[in-house]
Order: structure tokens, then sequence, then C-alpha cells
């Protein structure tokens, strides 16, 4: 088949992405498929060998250094040339806004191209994760206590600061609304932390601040593929907490796959991705993380739709666990595609 493997893009976590839309294009070429990368920040259209990779840097890319790149007409322009429109099926490598936003999602579904992943509803559903927490709620899943602030309403920013301390004396997280990778985020357990620093970071990447209680645990993560989990990895970084830093330098984290747990208690916490999956209408993949405390119980923290797919990434470690190949589990992807 001819595919057309999106990658790079302009949100925050673009390097990531090129590293996802390249091992998978690597992966799609040993399966014998025709295979055309395609960045839509800049609108190149190459081959595999035309294009060489490079590892990611320690920090994410700022947003003024995102702000060169993001050019709508020639993004919108990328999605609707030639290599998109000859495809059999578009893989979508892209994280973050746009791209795992339903963005790009809605444009094929207008050109009526298949594409890997959930649909533009679910991915627009998806990657709000204040909207994702209400969902949650509603589907009776746990989820750590949290408070939103649009960056349009700094007026509230006094009360919102002080009902989320009262309301989260343990700790607390604040992360941009719709982006991935622990990019812009901020973890404190500590009373005199710069609260509104924090916020103002976040605002940095999004239109909205999640603020979320910090729930001390361990971490862990569900892959769900076609409708089905995999075993469940733990994520131990190496002191601190797992942020941009621990993620992409060699390292600074561990990780156990599967994950060292009950048996009874690893069925729940799959249950519950399936639950998370079902009431945010994806398809195909998705990766669901979790925090769990030490008295067995645990929160959801978010899904992704588009999780990071480099032969290291999550959920290749847990395909792996469960006797995949990194070809193998991009094939299956591949048919829930076309099915």
């Amino acid at each position: 088949m001819d595919l057309c493997v999106l990658f790079g893009g302009t949100s925050a976590e673009r390097e990531i992405s090129l590293l996802s839309g390249y091992a998978m294009a690597r992966a799609y070429e040993t399966l014998g498929h025709n295979v055309t990368l395609l960045d839509p920040a800049t609108g190149r259209i190459m081959g595999i060998k035309e294009y060489t990779i490079a590892p990611p840097h320690a920090t994410a890319p700022t947003p003024e250094e995102l702000g060169a790149l993001s050019q709508g007409s020639v993004f919108v322009d990328s999605l609707t040339s030639q290599a998109v429109r000859k495809a059999d099926v578009v893989v979508i490598g892209l994280h973050g806004v746009p791209g795992e936003d339903g963005t790009v999602q809605a444009v094929l579904e207008l050109l009526g191209k298949k594409f890997t992943g959930s649909g533009s509803r679910s991915s627009a559903i998806s990657i709000d994760k204040a909207y994702t927490k209400i969902l949650l709620e509603a589907a009776g899943v746990p989820t750590p206590k949290w408070s939103f602030i649009s960056s349009s309403s700094p007026e509230m920013l006094e009360s919102i600061m002080k009902q989320s301390k009262e309301k989260m004396p343990g700790g607390i997280v604040v992360k941009p609304n719709d982006q991935g990778s622990t990019v812009g985020l901020t973890i404190s357990t500590q009373a005199d932390f710069d609260f509104e620093a924090g916020i103002r970071l976040a605002w940095k990447y999004s239109k909205g601040a999640l603020i979320e209680e910090f729930i001390e645990g361990r971490e862990l993560t569900v892959t769900v593929l076609d409708g089905e989990p995999l075993p469940i990895v733990e994520i131990a970084p190496e002191g601190g907490f797992y942020d941009y830093h621990h993620k992409y330098t060699k390292g600074m984290t561990q990780y156990f796959a599967p994950a060292d747990l009950p048996s009874e208690l690893a069925k729940k916490i799959q249950q519950s991705a399936l639950t998370v999956y079902s009431c945010c209408d994806c398809r195909g993949y998705a990766r669901v993380d979790y925090r769990l405390k030490p008295d067995g119980s645990f929160y959801c923290l978010e899904i992704n739709t588009l999780p990071g797919m480099t032969e290291t990434s999550l959920v290749p470690k847990a395909a792996k666990a469960a006797g995949m190949s990194f070809e193998e589990l991009c094939a299956k992807i591949l048919k829930t595609a076309l099915d």
C-alpha cells in the first residue's frame, strides 16, 4: 500500500513527533509498504532515505521557537497535497496541537481518507484535559481533584489559586490543558512554590491551565490497542518527576513491563483504561495514564490518542510485553485504520 506518514508539525512535541513518525515509517517500509514522509509544518515531502533523524533536546522547544514554524497556510496546504490524496492510508505520527486535537483528523475525514488513530470528535475530546476530567467523573473513573483557568480570565487567578491550595493541600500539578510530553509542566509539594509562575508557564503553551492534585505513588500507563488492554507499564524516574527531561534523556528513567502488580489490581486498572477509552470514543490505539497510591487506590490522569511511537516509547514497551514486535504493533494499528 501507499502510506503517507505525517510527522513533526508545529506543537511543543515536534521533536518527539519526528522520532515517532520516522520509527513508524521505517517499520512500514520493512513490512513492504511504499512510504512517504510529510512534515506539515514546513510542507516538506520526502522519502525515508532523505530524512536524517536527530535525538530530541533535553528541553522542549520554546513557544518562540515554535512560532517560526506556525504558518497555517503551509499546514493546511500540506494536508491537501498529492502525497496525502494518493495515499491509501495516512499514518498520523503527530503529537499535541495541532495534530492530536482533531484538526488534522477533520480535514482527512472531509477528504474521505483512511487514517490511523481516533477520529476528529474523539481527538478533540481527549486533547482537552479538563473536558476529559468531566467525562471521567461522569463515568465513575477516579481522577485527581482539579481546577481550570483560562488565559482569557487572568482576573480569576487569585481566587483560583486560593481555592486550589485549599482543595489540594498535599501538592499541586499545573499543566497546559492541551499538550503532552509534560511540556509546560510544574509540580510542587511545597506550600510556598510560585503558583502563578506555573500557571503562566502553562499559558505559554495553551489557552488554558489545568490545576491538579498531586498524587503520591507509582506512575503507571495502560495501552489500549483495538479495544484490548496491553500489559501495564510502570514508569520510575531516577529522582524528581517524570518530566520532559526524564522522558527523553537516556538513563534518567527505568521502565517495568509488565508492572509488578497483584493480578486483580492490574485487571481493575486495565478495565478502568477500557472505560476511559470507550467514554472518549477512541479507536485504533491510545494510552491511559494513572497514579497508584500505596493503599492500592488508583487515579486516571489523562488519555493520549496519539502517544509516542518511537521504538523505546511506552506503547511499544507494552506491546513487547504482550509478545509483539514494533513492526507487528504498527501493522495492527494500520489494520484498525483499514477496518
